[in-house]
C-alpha cells in the first residue's frame, strides 16, 4: 500500500512544531507540580527521621549545586572556592546564636546579606580574571578564609568550634530545605528563559562578543555572583543550626568544592534540571556504594564518574537535550524514535513542503 503524502505549507509545519514543544513543556510542568505535591506530604506518611534526614540532605545539595550552577554553569566562571560562602554563612549564624543570643530565624537573612557583601567585595576584582585564573583565585580565598576562622579564636572559638543551642526538628528542616529547593529551581527555570539568563549564557559562549553587542558583563557577573553567594550563605546558616556544632573543618570542608562541581556537571551545566538530577544521582550512587563496598567504594565511585563523563560530557540533561553529538546521545535519540511515527519533510524548489507520514510497525 502506498504511503499517504500530505502537502503542508512551511507555516503549518512551524505551527505543528510549536504545538509539540508546547505540549512537551506543559507535560514537564505538570510532572514537576505532581512531584512537588507528592514530596510535600512525605512527613505525613509516617516515615522515620532517617528518611527525612536523607531527603532534606538531597534538597540541600540541590540548592547548593543549583546556586553554583548560576555562576559556573551560566557564565562559565568555574568557582572552586564557592564553599567560602557556605562557611561564612554558617559562622555568621553560629556567632549570632551562640555568642549574641539571637534566635535562629533572623540570622538566616543576615548570613545571606553578609555572604553577598563578601561576594561583592571580592567579586569586583576577581571576576576580571578569566578561565583557570579565576578558579585558582577563588580556591585561594577559600583556604585563606578557613585559616582566618582558625586564628580568630575570640570570635569563632577556633578549632574548638561553637555549640549552637538548637533543638533538631527533622520535619522543620525537611520543609525548610524542600521549600528552598523549589524556590531555587523555579528561579533557575525563570533565569533560563529571561533576558538576564540569556545574557549570562552569552558571556559563557563569547564574553568579548557579548561586550561588543553592548552587554554590561561586569554588572551581570557581579549580580549573579552575589545572588549565588547569598543562597549558599543562607544554606550554610540553616545547616549550621541543624548540626548544632560547627568548626572550620566542618564548615570549610574540601569535599564541598568537589561535590557541588560534580553534581552540577553530572546533571548538565547551564540547565535547569541538571543540578537536580545530578545531586540525586550523585548522592544515591555514593551512599549505595558506600553501604555495599565499604572502604573501597571511592574506587568504584571514581570509575563510575569517569565512565559518565566519557559517555555524557554534557551531563545527563545535556545528553538528552543535545546529546546527538555523543555516542550515548545518538543511541538514546534512536531508541526514542524507534517504533514511533516520524515525519519526512522535503522542500522542492518553488513548492510547498511535502510531508510524508511513515509509521513503523
Amino acid at each position: 500500500m502506498t504511503d499517504p503524502v500530505t502537502t503542508l505549507s512551511s507555516t503549518d509545519i512551524e505551527r505543528v512544531e510549536r504545538s509539540a514543544r508546547g505540549f512537551s513543556r506543559y507535560r514537564l510542568v505538570a510532572l514537576a507540580l505532581a512531584g512537588v505535591v507528592g514530596l510535600s506530604v512525605v512527613p505525613f506518611l509516617g516515615v522515620n527521621d532517617s528518611v527525612l534526614l536523607t531527603m532534606s540532605t538531597i534538597f540541600m545539595w540541590i540548592i547548593l549545586s543549583s546556586s553554583w550552577n548560576f555562576i559556573s554553569g551560566f557564565t562559565g566562571y568555574v568557582d572552586f572556592g564557592h564553599g567560602v560562602f557556605f562557611g561564612v554563612g554558617g559562622y555568621v549564624t553560629g556567632i549570632l546564636v551562640a555568642k549574641v543570643g539571637l534566635p535562629f530565624a533572623p540570622t538566616v537573612p543576615i548570613a545571606a546579606v553578609f555572604s553577598a557583601a563578601l561576594a561583592l567585595l571580592v567579586g569586583y576584582p576577581l571576576l576580571r580574571l578569566r578561565g583557570v585564573y579565576f578558579s585558582i583565585a577563588m580556591l585561594g580565598l577559600f583556604l585563606a578564609a578557613r585559616e582566618l576562622v582558625l586564628i580568630a579564636k575570640p570570635l569563632t572559638a577556633g578549632a574548638q568550634g561553637l555549640i549552637l543551642p538548637s533543638e533538631v526538628d527533622r520535619v522543620f528542616f525537611y520543609y525548610l530545605f524542600f521549600v528552598g529547593a523549589v524556590l531555587v529551581v523555579s528561579f533557575a527555570w525563570w533565569l533560563r528563559r529571561s533576558q538576564f539568563g540569556l545574557s549570562l549564557l552569552a558571556i559563557k559562549d563569547d564574553e568579548y562578543g557579548a561586550e561588543a553587542r553592548g552587554v554590561n558583563t561586569t554588572v551581570l557577573k557581579l549580580t549573579v555572583f552575589c545572588l549565588s553567594a547569598a543562597i549558599t550563605g543562607a544554606v550554610g546558616a540553616c545547616w549550621a543550626y541543624e548540626v548544632t556544632f560547627i568548626d572550620p573543618g566542618i564548615m570549610f570542608r574540601d569535599s564541598f568544592l568537589i561535590n557541588v562541581a560534580i553534581m552540577a556537571t553530572l546533571g548538565g551545566l547551564g540547565t535547569v534540571w541538571g543540578p537536580v538530577i545530578g545531586s540525586v544521582v550523585f548522592l544515591l550512587v555514593r551512599d549505595t556504594l558506600w553501604a555495599n563496598q565499604g572502604s573501597s567504594f571511592l574506587v568504584v565511585f571514581g570509575v563510575f564518574l569517569i565512565v559518565l563523563v566519557l559517555f555524557m560530557p554534557e551531563g545527563i540533561v545535556g545528553t538528552i537535550q543535545r546529546g546527538d553529538r555523543t555516542v550515548l546521545g545518538r543511541l538514546i535519540r534512536r531508541l526514542r524514535h524507534r517504533g514511533s511515527s516520524h515525519v519526512d519533510i522535503s522542500h522542492p524548489a518553488g513548492a510547498s513542503a511535502s510531508v510524508r507520514i511513515v509509521t513503523n510497525d
